[in-house]
């Protein structure tokens, strides 16, 4: 990032320009002014980032500089920098969107943490901007998928709000209308000639997929597909313009599909036609209607098309159904959403406790399936079944005892997680002190302390501020005037030998900060 300083005191713009840990937060280059309008030259021929200004200067003063750089460079950070401790000067600053108002004399750690603040949030605001074109970036290239994904989802009972749907369907392009009932159509695929290859199923999917939409098309109704969990195909249907004459060729068009299907790809489909229902509200009844239809067909030969009526009553499910919606378990672990995950779990336990109270059956389906979830956490993150007690067998007898071990498991698995993660934290900083001691008398800038972790600058000063309490530009400074201070009592390096021992390319600036941290000039303290 670039750094504009204006004052008209030359002396004050060339000391605050000299201050060397610039690079440790983020500023590649500083630049320098005298004027407003210089000031101004200087951003048309090279904006700056962060601009720290006076206020009181001949001609243009500081309010009116900022002004202008926020009506040209919105986007810059502007820092007020005055001995004058006026109230209403605070007041048109910050009018004028000053990110901070500081008064003189400042000192530089005071000075750079305003400036550090400022390239935060700058480099926020990028991230985020950034983001933001890659996320709609990202749904204009994968729009098939976040469209079929999200029909996955309502049928399989993950619950979504109207409103958030809604938002959802303009995101996406949907032509649905959530307000009109809509109708299911699953598809299933059968080579029964033996005509291609399993390795072909997925692009002749893609074919009768686009030969059921061309179809749709035709018939004047609104579509909205995927591919489920069966490799099925699934299209929610609605007559364009809501016209309810329409309905009677909803019944034609499984006709129509098997035979454009069996006439151009000699394939064998089987479809199911459900009544009309409501989104989302109904979608998973619907859809569990149609593949309870279609898997009791799966040994009759020939192709054939299934309207259902409102006699087709879905088979009660007897499973515990808060274990097989999303979000899983296992997902939610992986992801280390811990709260999720124990949220998660007293879904469960409730709705045994609502549905299938006193029933061991349900009380061992839970536990099977929280075992796997748990064994596959272990296994992925390096760890042994034997260590978890994993492998051992276990008597469900009730409720209470089932939900102890559930939740015991969830807080060791979390533990020993957080205990990893402190550690590889501890790792990192331990390689900041060594660097910055092996490279103290370099010019140590936060992005060469980055690099050689592997790490973003942003993201290593969080965690080195979260593990030791303190920036790496206050732990650079410290550890620079603890050394100033041994080599100051126990050598006889003059006082510019010492400053290029500790990194400081200019002795003046050396001094001026070693009196600012210590309170005596190197030479008083030795003396």
């Amino acid at each position: 990032m670039k750094l504009l300083i204006v004052d008209d005191e030359e002396h004050l713009v060339e000391s605050i320009a000299a201050i060397q840990a610039w690079e440790t937060i983020g500023i590649t280059k500083v630049l320098s002014a005298y004027s407003g309008k210089q000031a101004l030259l200087v951003m048309e021929a090279e904006a700056a980032d962060i601009v720290i200004t006076d206020i009181r200067m001949p001609g243009m003063n500081g309010i009116d500089l900022i002004r202008e750089i926020k009506n040209s460079w919105p986007e810059t950070e502007c820092l007020l920098l005055t001995g004058h401790a006026e109230f209403d000067y605070a007041q048109q600053g910050l009018k004028n969107k000053a990110s901070h108002y500081l008064l003189k004399p400042v000192k530089d750690e005071e000075l750079l943490a305003a400036v550090r603040e400022a390239a935060d949030y700058l480099q926020q605001e990028q991230e985020r901007k950034l983001a933001y074109l890659h996320s709609q970036s990202m749904i204009h290239l994968n729009l098939p998928v976040l469209r079929s994904n999200l029909l996955n989802n309502l049928i399989q009972g993950r619950a979504l709000q109207e409103k958030k749907l809604q938002e959802q369907f303009r995101l996406y392009g949907i032509s649905i209308d959530m307000e009109y009932p809509v109708s299911l159509i699953l598809i299933r695929l059968e080579d029964r000639g033996r005509r291609y290859e399993p390795s072909d199923m997925s692009i002749l999917g893609y074919a009768v997929s686009n030969i059921a939409e061309e179809l749709l098309l035709h018939n004047r109704y609104n579509y909205w597909n995927c591919e489920d969990l069966y490799g099925h195909l699934l299209f929610a249907v609605q007559p364009q313009n809501h016209n309810p004459e329409q309905s009677h060729l909803f019944d034609e068009l499984g006709d129509q599909m098997k035979r454009t299907v069996n006439e151009l790809l000699h394939l064998t489909i089987t479809v199911i036609l459900s009544p009309p229902g409501s989104l989302p509200s109904q979608s998973e009844e619907m859809y569990q209607r149609c593949l309870a239809t279609i898997r009791s067909q799966v040994d009759q030969e020939g192709d054939y098309t299934v309207r259902l009526g409102a006699d087709n009553v879905r088979p009660a499910s007897h499973v515990v159904a808060s274990l097989y919606t999303p979000p899983l378990l296992p997902h939610l672990l992986e992801a280390g959403k811990w709260e999720a995950a124990n949220e998660k779990l007293q879904e469960v336990f409730l709705e045994w406790n609502e549905k299938y109270s006193g029933s061991n059956e349900h009380l061992s389906e839970i536990y099977y399936s929280l075992k796997s979830a748990f064994s596959y956490f272990v296994h992925k993150n390096g760890g042994l079944l034997a260590d978890y007690r994993l492998q051992e067998s276990r008597e469900v007898k009730s409720l209470g005892d089932l939900e102890y071990w559930a939740m015991t498991m969830l807080s060791k698995l979390r533990e020993q997680l957080n205990t990893e993660l402190s550690d590889s934290r501890h790792s990192i900083v331990a390689r900041v002190h060594q660097y910055v001691q092996d490279h103290l008398s370099e010019d140590v800038s936060l992005q060469a302390i980055a690099d050689h972790v592997y790490m973003h600058p942003t993201h290593l000063s969080k965690v080195f501020k979260r593990e030791t309490g303190e920036n790496i530009s206050e732990y650079l400074l410290r550890l620079r005037m603890e050394k100033a201070v041994f080599l100051l009592k126990d050598s006889r390096y003059k006082v510019y030998e010492i400053a290029s021992i500790l990194g400081y390319k200019n002795p003046t600036y050396f001094i001026k900060v070693f009196k600012e941290q210590i309170g005596v000039t190197p030479q008083e303290f030795r003396e």
